[in-house]
């Protein structure tokens, strides 16, 4: 009985130390409970909306008709129109367009000729084998059901006189791998250059040689750098044992330049080192400074469109993830491996990224600066 007292008076203690820290508390039992409300919403709801481009050499008003019936289609948004078979393939290279659809000239005259089928063209970005699989069975299953009525209001047989022709870039097969692995590269890198950020000083602290660091002739700016570089270094040299593994062991295809995605990773790996410096200064010891990764990686994931698809989201959730770096860095990734991107193609969301990775550096400085003196 006595143990048992014991035992309950130590567990007493325990939550009067974890209540203490409202915000950490709050941020503990609220945070999962947020997550898991916006995955169950964004995974409940169907896609749609999907962005896609349309080549209409035909400028006829049938043509015209059938963009207004993709359009139509819960799943499709016809994004743009566009001159030229290179501008579409451009759109889709910057992952601007999920695909497209080419009407070629004639495609009025043909379809009411009965001898005739008119040979139209689907393009696909299927970098996302989700997303390019409900695109595929949606403007399928629009461009058929257009040329039956067509058929139909010709007084014809009730076959599509449409000869549907898909074209899928990048992943035909819609290989899950292809957009998962990717993005399993991205968070390891993610977690490792966050993790040892956090602890270089909350390491100091929690060793009692903080004091000593604090009196060097060091400045704030150098004593960040000082933590940052080996953070820095760390996560950038598990990146490219990643991304060999990724290329030479499951054989994801590395088709953009490796030299410029390795700069986005260094734009990428300077945000979340500016986040790991500042959660260090504000940790008592590194159990705490661990324990703030966890939760920034539950915000992260939840935003960065790691789980679901951003465009999923409520609105609100989708201006939230344009200041989530690693929701840029999963985008310009993907792209660069699995559809071979230039920087012309992704220059946002690489502007993005410096201009984060500039943002969160400052905070980090002045957050070092103002915990320190």
């Amino acid at each position: 009985m006595t143990a048992l007292l014991r035992i309950a008076n130590l567990v007493w203690k325990e939550v009067i130390q974890f209540t203490r820290d409202r915000l950490l508390t709050t941020f503990i039992f609220l945070l999962p409970l947020a997550q898991l409300l916006l995955l169950a919403q964004a995974t409940g709801e169907r896609i749609s909306d999907l962005h896609i481009a349309v080549l209409d050499l035909d400028r006829s008003a049938t043509s015209r008709r059938l963009a207004v019936e993709l359009d139509n289609r819960e799943e499709l948004a016809v994004w743009r129109f566009v001159e030229t078979e290179a501008e579409l393939r451009r759109l889709i290279d910057g992952g601007r367009v999920d695909g497209g659809i080419i009407m070629p000239r004639g495609l009025e005259e043909a379809l009411v000729d009965p001898r005739r089928s008119t040979p139209l063209q689907v393009v696909i970005d299927g970098s996302n084998s989700v997303v390019g699989a409900v695109l595929e069975s949606a403007a399928l299953a629009t461009l058929t059901h257009f040329g039956l009525e067509r058929s139909r209001e010709m007084g014809l047989a009730t076959f599509s006189p449409i000869d549907l022709r898909v074209v899928t870039y990048y992943n035909p097969a819609y290989n899950v791998r292809s957009f998962a692995i990717p993005a399993q590269v991205g968070f390891i890198t993610y977690q490792i250059t966050l993790a040892v950020a956090s602890l270089g000083l909350a390491r100091e602290r929690e060793l009692g040689t903080l004091e000593a660091l604090v009196v060097t002739p060091l400045s704030r700016l150098e004593m960040v750098l000082g933590k940052a570089i080996p953070a820095l270094v760390i996560g950038l040299v598990n990146f490219v044992l990643l991304l060999g593994t990724t290329v030479y062991f499951f054989h994801i295809p590395m088709r953009g330049s490796f030299l410029l995605l390795l700069g986005l990773t260094v734009l990428f790996a300077v945000a979340e080192i500016g986040w790991g410096v500042l959660i260090s200064a504000f940790s008592r010891t590194q159990q705490q400074a661990i324990l703030l990764v966890f939760i920034l990686a539950m915000v992260d994931i939840a935003f960065s469109g790691y789980l679901v698809p951003v465009k999923n989201m409520p609105r609100l959730f989708q201006w939230i993830s344009q200041i989530v770096p690693m929701y840029h860095y999963l985008l310009v990734l993907r792209a660069v491996m699995l559809r071979g991107a230039t920087f012309a193609a992704i220059w946002p969301h690489a502007l993005a990224l410096a201009g984060l990775a500039g943002a969160i550096l400052a905070i980090s400085v002045r957050g070092v600066s103002e915990r320190l003196d």
